[in-house]
C-alpha cells in the first residue's frame, strides 16, 4: 500500500510540473482571445510606427498596451525593450529582452539587441554568445546584422582574419547593408590598405549618406594620402555640423593640423 500510494504521489508530481511548464511556456497563449490577439498585433504595430519617426513616448504607450492584450507575445516585450534601449534605460532593455526569450528561445531579434548592449558595456564575451544565439535560426531574417557585430567584435579583439571572413558573409547576405562596409573599411584599414579602406567607407556613405562616422573616417583616409584639400573639405563639413561633439573636436584637430601644413 505503501509503494502505490507513492506511484500516485509520484505521478500527481508530474502532471503538476507539466502542467505549470504548460503554462508558463506556451499554454497561456492558448488563453488570450483572437480579439485581444488582433489588438496586440494593432497596438504593436501603431507602436512601430511611432518608433520609426523617433517618438519613443508615443511607442513605449502603444507596445506596453500590446503587451496588456498578449503578454504571451515575444515580440511585444522585445518592442518595449527596444525603446528602453534607444532611450538609454539598458537595465530595464536587458529585462525585457531576457522576457522575449523565455517565451521564444529562437527569437534573434532579441538575441541581437542583447548583444548590442553588451558590446557597448564592453562586454564582448557575452555579446558573442548572444550573437551566435541569433545566427542558430535558420529562420532568422537578418543574419547579416549579427555577423556583422560579431566581425565588429573581433576587429576589437585583433582577430582580423575572422572578422574578415564575417564581412564578407555578410555582404554576400546582403550587399545593401552599410555596416558592413564600414567595418570592411575599418578591416583595411588597420591593416594599412587605405585605398581599399576608403573604397568601402566610401560604399557605406553611398547607402547611408548621414552616416558621419564613416564620412570622418573618408576624411582621415586623406589627410593620410596627403590630399589636404579633400580632407579640409570633410573636416570642415563635418565640424560646422557638430560641433562641440566628440567628432566634430576630432574635426577641428584635423583641421588644424591641415593649416599647419600650409
Amino acid at each position: 500500500m505503501f509503494k502505490l500510494n507513492n506511484r500516485f504521489k509520484l505521478i500527481y508530481i508530474i502532471l503538476l510540473i507539466t502542467g505549470l511548464s504548460a503554462v508558463l511556456y506556451g499554454c497561456g497563449l492558448s488563453q488570450v482571445s483572437e480579439t485581444n490577439k488582433l489588438k496586440s498585433n494593432l497596438y504593436y504595430r501603431l507602436g512601430a510606427g511611432y518608433y520609426q519617426n523617433g517618438n519613443y513616448v508615443k511607442a513605449m504607450q502603444e507596445f506596453i498596451k500590446a503587451k496588456a492584450s498578449n503578454p504571451y507575445s515575444a515580440k511585444n516585450f522585445n518592442a518595449i525593450g527596444m525603446v528602453y534601449m534607444m532611450t538609454h534605460r539598458e537595465g530595464k532593455a536587458i529585462i525585457n529582452f531576457k522576457r522575449a526569450i523565455s517565451l521564444d528561445p529562437k527569437f534573434s531579434d532579441a538575441y541581437y539587441n542583447l548583444a548590442l548592449i553588451y558590446i557597448k558595456k564592453h562586454n564582448y564575451k557575452t555579446a558573442k554568445i548572444n550573437l551566435k544565439m541569433a545566427l542558430k535560426n535558420p529562420f532568422y531574417n537578418q543574419p547579416y546584422n549579427s555577423y556583422t557585430q560579431l566581425a565588429r567584435i573581433y576587429i576589437k579583439e585583433n582577430k582580423l582574419e575572422k572578422a574578415k571572413k564575417l564581412l564578407l558573409i555578410s555582404e554576400s547576405l546582403d550587399k545593401g547593408y552599410f555596416l558592413t562596409y564600414y567595418y570592411l573599411g575599418e578591416f583595411y584599414f588597420i591593416k594599412g590598405r587605405l585605398n581599399h579602406s576608403l573604397f568601402n567607407f566610401q560604399k557605406a556613405l553611398s547607402l547611408a549618406p548621414f552616416f558621419s562616422t564613416a564620412k570622418y573616417k573618408e576624411g582621415v583616409i586623406y589627410f593620410k594620402l596627403k590630399k589636404y584639400n579633400k580632407a579640409k573639405l570633410i573636416f570642415d563639413s563635418i565640424y560646422k555640423q557638430y560641433g562641440s561633439n566628440e567628432i566634430g573636436v576630432k574635426s577641428l584637430d584635423y583641421l588644424k593640423k591641415i593649416k599647419s601644413r600650409h
